[in-house]
């Protein structure tokens, strides 16, 4: 587990949700990619043994399998793809972390939820770790995506806006109007990672113990962060800020 240096100031933390609120050996995330394959073999009709390739392929070019898949010119609904892969995840294998959630509301800084999933998976995913009223806002796929007049004359050719290009990075600067400089970007995924300090944000990679390209600070989970960044409970005047000062849980928004 590596360590800021110290004296650095921060106004907001931006947290991926899937394999760093949570850790990956919980399982969803390859419950997720079969789901995603079983999309593409009975919505989409490919040819099965094409799945698999083609899945991790489109993965890797486009940051997203259902970003690849559009590009490439599959016509499917936004709606029915995330009900079918989010909507029969496991969602039984997340618990309460009370931990986490004291660790959340114990934090000064604004804190935001920036995932490439859909509202309903977010919002779940947060009710069932007990981390309801813990963020100020969430920014997910219908933020970064919203439906448009073009969207019947641009089928299939509009792109889907996800990390980890660095237009989604720009897009939330903007949407949640961050100042990178001041803002921490935790998040598992490497690529993101790389991103997110392109945009200016200071990084911690979640779940591995050793540094990625572009990460300052590397957790092995997402408890450890007290531990690796202190700092971010000292306000400006060096006082430590009071463990219960965010005690009342706020409302969450989906930003639009």
């Amino acid at each position: 587990m590596e360590s800021y240096a110290a004296g650095a100031k921060f106004d907001c933390l931006l947290f991926d949700i899937d394999d760093t609120l949570y850790p990956l050996s919980l399982g969803l995330n390859q419950a997720c990619r079969d789901n995603i394959q079983e999309y593409m073999l009975n919505k989409l009709h490919i040819e099965e043994s094409q799945v698999p390739k083609m899945c991790l392929d489109l993965y890797k070019e486009h940051g997203t399998t259902m970003a690849g898949l559009k590009v490439s010119g599959y016509d499917f609904d936004y709606d029915d793809f995330h009900a079918c892969v989010h909507g029969r995840l496991p969602y039984e294998m997340l618990k309460p972390d009370p931990v986490l959630r004291q660790l959340l509301i114990s934090l000064p800084q604004r804190k935001i939820i920036f995932t490439n999933s859909d509202k309903t998976h977010a919002a779940t995913v947060l009710k069932k770790l007990g981390l309801e009223g813990c963020f100020d806002a969430i920014i997910c796929f219908e933020t970064l995506n919203p439906p448009t007049e073009q969207d019947d004359i641009d089928s299939g050719r509009r792109g889907i806006l996800c990390k980890p290009s660095l237009e989604s990075m720009e897009a939330v600067i903007e949407i949640a109007k961050l100042d990178a400089k001041r803002t921490v970007f935790f998040d598992d995924s490497a690529r993101n990672i790389a991103a997110g300090k392109a945009a200016g944000f200071h990084t911690v990679v979640v779940g591995s113990s050793s540094l990625v390209s572009g990460a300052d600070v590397a957790l092995e989970s997402i408890h450890n962060i007290k531990e690796a960044l202190p700092e971010l409970w000292v306000e400006a005047d060096g006082e430590h800020v009071d463990a219960v000062l965010r005690a009342a849980a706020v409302e969450t928004t989906v930003l639009a």
